[in-house]
């Protein structure tokens, strides 16, 4: 705000901080500016608050508090207004709704702060109606939020995130699954910009102003961030422990932060806004009372629950509130009758002067006006101020008058004011007693720009967010009133300073771009001149030029919406395009267009708007910007070129410097103390006032001007004053009236006490030889040298009256002025000064136009054959040498003349008194002349004729000699149809190189890289789509194998069972000698049946589906097999039937299931006939062991060999996609390299064209460009300046005039002769020939620049060696010249030629790096896709061992129930049972062991992680002890005991050693049976006989289970692998698109970039070749209108 250079120090990371600052600070100011709330409203959103924290107070979880009806009903009338009731009554869907409402409010608000964000910045000044309403709702969103807001939103998201099953609100909810994922993912990204919000409202959205009328204006607290951490903890604590399990540890925790709350309140300023003030305090009492009540329940009431606690409560509101009230008021009195000196904390100082604001304002109410009067009388009982530095006196003198008055008002303030102030010696760098005080200077002292230095100094003491917030916001609050009133002014209509200065700053800037690109362009021709040029210099300065003249035109273009009519910005701009850019018609148009409004400017001078023309953007006005900030005051900051001309001062001269600098002396010493005045008191008289002053310029003249000063309505950096500073021409109306109207004035300040001269006007010099030197004390004779000395009577106090009314008539007399005060001066009658004597020997600059005419002509050849010329130019320069010597004398004599008495008029223009000093400012002019006076001016007029006459003939031998010229250039000329052919083509073509399209290359490459990602994306979403597609076929084929094989797993267990009921029923199977009788073992088994028969009808249903997937998916239609079925008819005869499985199975099933309900007689053999138990049991038994179960193995069997085949078909796709992505990679990589190579191979042919231009030609460039920067960019009062150094001889001596003429006489004619070989050269250069002529005079020019160096070759030796021109040398002389000459162009040319042979042999050295940096993009994209191959094999790979194992696994209780079944079958049945001759107990007790031997070995190889759980418990299951671990599953529970006390505890060995025992124990069983006689008793034996069935029953019980609960396990494994490799997938994916935009934005773009930066810089290239020299050379202009140069640019 201070000194804007500050800002070039700063980092990339404090710049961003600042403008991110700025823009939230500008946010906060618009919506406070649009807030809508009224004190009503806010104290209605703060009841509404009050309802919502009361609920927590006495929320239900509270179980310990007093429950009665009322409390039940105010808890009823309290829910409505919370959404937590809302939430955990609602339901999920409830939940869900809130939640995404909440959202939707976040995402609206972040659009709508999009949407005012742009608005802002497009349409700062002028809101739109549109922009308003979107600032007061959102607006309007922060009150809610700081407010009543902020409880329901945080309630919604924390219960969507934080999901529990056993919670209300999130019952049916699957949590962390599924559609939870969106749910959370939304609910975090809103609750992100739920806080983001929250923080930035309640940190900034507040008003410290306590003369503010929005209702929530305060001081500084912390109690709003209190405020809104209660209510964030609130619903987190009654989410979180939704059972109430420490409500205890809650409501104290809740009534500590109220108490902490209320402590904060009472250490704080209140609310500006008392009435607000009084509402929130009695809600925080009440909140904090309800709580307390809790506590107290809570912890002291261990009684019963009763109602004596809301009696407390209800009763204790009001006498809390009224207790705390009292303290406040305490407080208040105490702080009022402590001297501000003896304060403690600042914020008890606030406290005092808010209070006594808050009594002034309410003076009128008697007590307050008794307490204020009390406070004045200790404030002066403590004052030891004097009366000019604190009212307390005469306060105390006014109240005893009974009337009120603003200046009253006034003074109570201004006793505030000494109060701070005292305050502020204690607390020197206390921010907010600063904004305090600068608040009360504006609004009540009403003194702006006090305040405003008040809010500078806080913003140096370090001042907090909500402290720099306030600053930014007062100082656009005072800017905007600035603004006003300067539209409300009256004053100088029509110039608006704010314009004029920013224009004036932007200018700066695009004449800074300007002379970038100047400088840059004399840098690459200068590159080119050299003898070895650096073509990746010229490269890079290509594309500097390039991008400095696009810069350029931005500039241009904004400087032309704010002022279209700018002569200067024309101007410039029109001959840089015209010398600089080459753009011969655009900058031609634009030069006509500042003629003419130069031209109009200067018809309308007498129109009606005076004032624009004064100071408008044509006037000749010094524009002075000096600061207005307290610790840098009167400094300029930045100043226009019209000070060089007004004053004789280069910028860099007063930038940086005092204003004083440009002041009289006597003025300068005070002018810092008046500008100090006037931003105290905000008074002046002159702001705005046109008024006429003296200023000084640099060679400490007084120049008279006139001076109108405003003030800068713009705070950006801080005050800033200007001053329009316009000298006032010969004949103005301000210095004359009617009869004096030929007069010339002349200005003189003198201090009347003590007489002394304090400045003069350089007409006083001139005319009356009076120098600065004398008057300024440069002399030891100053202090004898006053007005007295030359004009007494100017201060005689006699003529004082007369001096300042109708004027003085006296006499001023300098005859005595040299021998008094200027003897050794530099001044005495015999010396001339330097000027003049430079003067003498200088050509006029007519000769020297005239020779450079004539060097510049094509007549150089005819110049040395014809002598004619050379003695016309000779006789030339000796005339005009001669007159220049006249013309001294006559000087010299004028200047002995000045020293005399002349009569003058005087008349004061000025009387200031500055202490004891009385400072006037004398104007006066001569009333009368001498003769002799008169006759040597009337014989100016003839001498200036005479050498007008003069020049007109050297002007018409010119003329004669530029049409000899032309007729020369006519003959020589091409045809005209020819010439104008050719420039068309030019035209057209330098119009194309202008077009502002995309290059074609860039959108070819752009197209290109779109359609390679689009594929890319394709091919990756489609693996993406393909993996997923693929793990759901791999669940699906791991499901179709496990229910293929659980279904014969199960028919062996309905086998089993309804054999066991058979034998019940015809008494093989006691029931007794199993621990059952006949009625529970008949239960127990039809129950098991049962349960058996619907799980099988279950799965066969689910295999069916899987079938049918299956089979949806192979590319070959199968037809369905068909089986020979076994049934018994009723006649007891046998007949096999074929039928389709699926039918045989559910006739299975239907037959199984009515063998639940069959008695056990009906299984007797004694039946004669054969009943339906009968063929059910026959059909179950023989289809289910043999011909049904061989088909189910076959179908397992099948899917399991249809999904491994899968497995290779995956990979073959994978291939497929992966060698398509691979493909478009290598085919996008031979497209795109050849449209690089051709970008660079153009580059390197627009390079060579540089090398086809002759060296004369760019000399010529680069020349225009010096010449450019000297006309236009130098500061030509230091180029003077530095010329006049370079040129001023060391020490001037006099010499005898014979010497010095024939010395003159010497240097003039070298001079002449240096510049007409100079002025030949340019000739040369200009029409481009090479004759031998020419050549003679090619020579280097002497720098005269001190900043620019010279373009051209260096000055030889001989260059000071007279020229024929003068001297008239011998033929011999000529020919050794000549042969000098001769050997130096040759020198040139070889020169030239190496140099252009290098930029026409220039080559493409990038194809290896391109094709490098193509190679590494395309290997890293394949690089992805073989990883991608390599990770889709190792998927696979695991998939296979998943199927594999999970076969062997579903295998294991199969292989040895059927083993143990058929063994029984063969003891019951007395028959081998056999299959295709295998006998099937034997086949099943082998394949026992291979699927063992399988199991264990597929478990050598390794898994993925997501079945360790599933392996550690196979490893404890198979070697540990069974019987400890939990295996329940479907209907079976795990019972230990009973499991350890099967066959002696042989489980606790683990199930390896439980499989052997069993295949053993049915080789046992088999061997008994087969020992006995086999008869029914001994079947009764072998089937009853405990150590074997008993036996074999028991371990299949627990066997069975243990294999499917690690079967169930691994299926779960399998889900978890398939979705872990989904998640990586996806997360693979999304890297991937991550990874490939990065690639886009930061590797290819930039990329984009620089291709496009280099043809941008072809064109630019291409546009630095004028169009005459392209016409003049025919290989260069058919390289442009033939070649392969046009097609590239095409």
């Amino acid at each position: 705000m201070n000194n804007r250079r500050v800002f070039y120090d700063e980092s990339i990371w404090e710049r961003f901080e600042n403008r991110i600052k700025t823009w939230t600070y500008g946010l906060t100011h618009e919506l406070l500016q649009n807030q809508v709330c009224s004190p009503f409203l806010f104290k209605f959103l703060i009841l509404i608050e009050l309802i919502q924290l009361l609920y927590y107070s006495i929320h239900p979880n509270l179980e310990f508090l007093f429950q009665t009806v009322w409390l039940e009903y105010f808890r009823n009338a309290l829910q409505y207004f919370q959404v937590n009731y809302i939430i955990f009554n609602g339901g999920v869907n409830v939940l869900l709704i809130v939640m995404y409402i909440a959202f939707g409010v976040q995402i609206l608000m972040l659009f709508l702060l999009i949407i005012i964000t742009f608005k802002l910045t497009s349409n700062k000044r002028k809101p739109s109606t549109f922009l308003t309403y979107c600032l007061k709702i959102f607006s309007l969103y922060g009150l809610l939020l700081n407010t009543i807001l902020t409880i329901p939103i945080f309630n919604a998201f924390i219960a969507t995130i934080y999901c529990n099953s056993d919670a209300p609100f999130s019952d049916g909810l699957e949590c962390y699954a599924g559609l939870h994922f969106l749910h959370i993912s939304l609910a975090i990204i809103g609750l992100i910009l739920f806080l983001i919000n929250v923080l930035y409202f309640g940190l900034l959205y507040a008003e410290l102003n306590p003369s503010s009328p929005i209702p929530f204006a305060s001081p500084q607290s912390k109690t709003p961030l209190v405020r809104q951490l209660i209510k964030i903890v609130l619903p987190l604590y009654v989410t979180l422990d939704f059972n109430g399990e420490i409500s205890k540890v809650y409501i104290s925790l809740l009534a500590a932060f109220y108490l902490l709350l209320l402590v904060q309140r009472y250490r704080s300023p209140p609310y500006y806004n008392k009435s607000v003030y009084g509402f929130i305090v009695v809600q925080e009492v009440l909140l904090f009372w309800a709580s307390l009540v809790g506590v107290i329940t809570a912890f002291l009431d261990l009684g019963s629950v009763d109602d004596i606690g809301l009696f407390y409560m209800i009763l204790g509101m009001p006498l809390m509130s009224l207790v705390y009230f009292q303290l406040l008021t305490f407080r208040q009195q105490q702080l009022l009758k402590t001297p501000i000196k003896s304060f403690k904390k600042e914020t008890d100082i606030e406290i005092y002067i808010n209070h006594l604001m808050d009594l002034i304002e309410n003076r009128e109410i008697l007590q307050s006006r008794i307490v204020l009067e009390g406070v004045l009388k200790l404030h002066l009982k403590n004052c030891g101020k004097p009366s000019e530095n604190c009212v307390c006196q005469q306060l105390v003198a006014d109240n005893l008058k009974d009337e009120e008055t603003p200046q009253k008002l006034k003074r109570w303030y201004l006793l505030i004011k000494s109060v701070i102030s005292d305050a502020l010696d204690r607390y020197p760098k206390c921010p907010r007693l600063h904004l305090l005080n600068s608040y009360i200077h504006h609004e009540k002292l009403k003194n702006k720009f006090k305040a405003l230095f008040e809010l500078m100094i806080t913003e140096e003491n370090k001042p907090n967010l909500q402290e720099e917030f306030s600053i930014y916001r007062y100082k656009n609050l005072i800017e905007e009133e600035m603004i006003e009133n300067d539209m409300r002014t009256s004053e100088n209509k029509g110039v608006d300073v704010n314009i004029i200065v920013v224009f004036q700053n932007k200018f700066v800037n695009f004449l800074s771009s300007i002379e970038k690109s100047v400088t840059l362009h004399m840098e690459f021709w200068r590159e080119l001149l050299e003898e070895n040029p650096d073509i990746q210099k010229l490269q890079s300065l290509g594309s500097k030029i390039t991008n400095t003249v696009e810069s350029t035109s931005d500039f241009y273009k904004k400087l032309q919406e704010m002022n279209q009519n700018h002569i200067k910005c024309l101007q410039v701009y029109g001959n840089f395009l015209k010398d600089i850019v080459n753009d011969d018609v655009e900058g031609q148009r634009i030069l006509e267009k500042a003629e003419y409004i130069q031209k109009s400017t200067a018809v309308n001078k007498l129109g009606l708007d005076q004032e624009r023309q004064k100071y408008g953007e044509n006037a000749n006005t010094c524009i002075v910007t000096c600061s207005g900030n307290y610790n840098n005051i009167g400094v300029v900051t930045n100043v226009n070129n019209e000070i060089t001309r007004i004053l004789g001062f280069s910028k860099s001269d007063i930038i940086g410097q005092n204003v004083n600098r440009i002041m009289p002396k006597v003025y300068a010493d005070q002018h810092d103390q008046f500008m100090k005045n006037y931003l105290e008191t905000s008074d002046s008289k002159v702001i705005g006032q046109e008024r006429i002053l003296l200023a000084q310029n640099k060679n400490n003249y007084l120049v008279p001007c006139t001076l109108m000063i405003k003030v800068l309505p713009n705070l950006d950096e801080g005050i800033q004053i200007v001053g329009f500073l316009k000298d006032i021409e010969p004949g103005s109306s301000y210095l004359r009236s009617e009869q004096e109207i030929d007069q010339e004035w002349h200005f003189i300040i003198i201090n009347v006490n003590s007489q002394a001269i304090l400045g003069i006007t350089q007409s006083c010099y001139t005319r009356y030889g009076i120098p600065a030197s004398l008057v300024y004390g440069n002399s030891t004779n100053t202090n004898e040298f006053t007005i007295d000395a030359i004009a007494p009577e100017l201060v005689d106090i006699k003529n004082q009256d007369d001096l300042k009314s109708q004027g003085l008539v006296t006499t001023i007399d300098t005859s005595q002025l040299q021998q008094n005060f200027l003897l050794g001066r530099g001044e005495s009658d015999d010396e001339m000064s330097l000027e003049e004597e430079e003067n003498i020997y200088e050509p006029p600059q007519q000769v020297s136009q005239m020779q450079s005419k004539i060097g510049d002509s094509n007549l150089g050849q005819m110049l040395n054959q014809n002598h004619q010329y050379k003695e016309t130019a000779v006789d030339l320069s000796q005339q005009v040498q001669n007159s220049k010597i006249e013309e001294a004398k006559s000087k010299k004599l004028q200047k002995q003349q000045r020293y005399k008495k002349y009569k003058i008029k005087a008349f004061v223009q000025d009387e200031t008194e500055f202490g004891d000093q009385k400072i006037q400012i004398i104007r006066f002019y001569e009333v009368d002349e001498n003769e002799e006076i008169k006759q040597q001016r009337s014989m100016e007029p003839a001498a200036e004729e005479a050498q007008q006459n003069q020049m007109k003939t050297v002007m018409k031998d010119e003329q004669q000699v530029q049409e000899d010229v032309n007729a020369s250039e006519g003959e020589s000329n091409l045809s005209g149809g020819s010439v104008n052919d050719d420039m068309r083509q030019l035209k057209d073509f330098k119009a194309l190189i202008s077009e502002k399209t995309e290059p074609k290359y860039i959108r070819i490459l752009k197209r290109t890289v779109w359609f390679i990602m689009l594929i890319l994306i394709v091919l990756s979403a489609l693996i993406l789509g393909y993996r997923m597609s693929q793990s759901s076929d791999v669940q699906e084929g791991a499901d179709s194998i496990y229910l293929s094989y659980m279904r014969h797993n199960i028919m062996a267990d309905v086998n089993f069972y309804t054999r066991l009921l058979q034998m019940l029923g015809n008494s093989t199977y006691i029931a007794e000698k199993h621990g059952y009788t006949s009625t529970t073992a008949d239960t127990y088994i039809k129950a098991n049946l049962s349960y058996l028969v619907d799980t099988l009808k279950v799965v066969q249903f689910d295999v069916i589906k899987a079938r049918i997937k299956m089979e949806a998916r192979m590319t070959e239609s199968t037809n369905l097999e068909t089986y020979q079925v076994s049934f018994l008819l009723t006649s007891g005869e046998k007949k096999i039937y074929e039928n389709i499985f699926n039918d045989a199975l559910f006739q299975i099933i239907t037959s199984a299931s009515s063998l639940r309900n069959s008695s056990a007689a009906s299984f007797n053999g004694s039946v004669t006939t054969v009943d339906n138990t009968q063929k059910n049991f026959y059909y179950v038994m023989t289809n289910g062991l043999f011909v049904l179960r061989k088909g189910s193995e076959n179908i397992a069997q099948r899917f399991f060999d249809f999904y491994s085949d899968e497995i290779k078909n995956y990979q073959v796709t994978f291939f497929v996609i992966m060698g398509v992505g691979i493909f478009c990679l290598v085919v996008s990589a031979m497209i795109l390299i050849p449209i690089v190579f051709q970008v660079h191979k153009t580059n390197n042919m627009v390079m060579s064209l540089f090398g086809i231009i002759p060296i004369q030609e760019i000399k010529e460039l680069a020349a225009k460009c010096e010449n450019y920067m000297q006309e236009f960019l130098e500061d030509k009062n230091e180029k003077k300046e530095m010329i006049d150094k370079e040129d001023k001889p060391p020490q001037p001596s006099v010499q005898p005039p014979e010497v010095e003429k024939t010395q003159n006489k010497d240097v003039f004619e070298m001079n002449n002769e240096e510049e007409d070989r100079s002025d030949k050269k340019k000739a040369q250069q200009q029409n481009g020939s090479n004759g031998s002529g020419q050549n003679v005079l090619q020579t280097g020019q002497p720098n005269s620049n001190a900043i620019h160096t010279s373009i051209t070759a260096k000055p030889t030796e001989n260059k000071a060696t007279p020229s024929a021109f003068t001297q008239g040398a011998t033929k011999n002389d000529q020919k050794q010249q000549q042969q000098q000459e001769q050997d130096k162009k040759e020198n040139e040319e070889e020169i030239e030629n190496l140099r252009s042979q290098k930029l026409l042999n220039s080559k493409d050295n990038n194809k290896s790096v391109v094709i490098v940096q193509f190679l590494i993009f395309a290997l890293i994209f394949i690089a992805y896709f073989i990883l991608d191959i390599n990770l889709e094999l190792i998927f696979l790979e695991d998939v296979q061992k998943v199927y594999d194992h999970l076969q062997y696994s579903s295998k294991r209780p199969i292989s040895i129930k059927y083993n143990v079944y058929f063994t029984f079958e063969e003891v019951v049945t007395n028959q081998t049972q056999l299959e295709d001759s295998l006998d099937m107990r034997t086949e099943f007790q082998s394949r026992l062991y291979d699927n063992e031997r399988n199991l264990f070995q597929s478990l050598t190889q390794s898994f993925p992680s997501q079945f360790d759980s599933y392996l550690s418990k196979f490893q404890a299951f198979t070697y540990n002890n069974l019987c400890t671990n939990d295996f329940s599953i479907n209907n079976f529970q795990t019972d230990q005991s009973g499991c350890t006390a099967v066959d002696s505890g042989l489980l606790t060995s683990g199930l390896k050693t439980a499989f052997v025992s069993v295949a053993l124990s049915t080789n046992d069983m088999i061997s008994y049976w087969k020992n006995t006689e086999q008869t029914r008793t001994d079947l009764i034996s072998t089937i009853n006989n405990q150590t074997y069935h008993d036996k074999l029953h028991r371990l299949l019980y627990y066997i069975s289970p243990a294999c499917d609960y690690l079967t169930d396990q691994f299926m779960s494994g399998i889900a978890d692998f398939l979705s872990y490799s989904d998640s990586i997938e996806q997360m693979k994916f999304s890297v991937y698109l991550v990874l490939m935009f990065a690639a886009f934005i930061f590797c290819w773009t930039p990329y984009l970039n620089n291709l496009s930066k280099q043809i941008w810089r072809t064109k630019g290239m291409l546009n630095m070749i004028p169009m005459d020299i392209i016409q003049k050379y025919p290989n260069l202009k058919q390289q442009f209108i033939g070649g392969e140069i046009l097609q590239a640019v095409k």
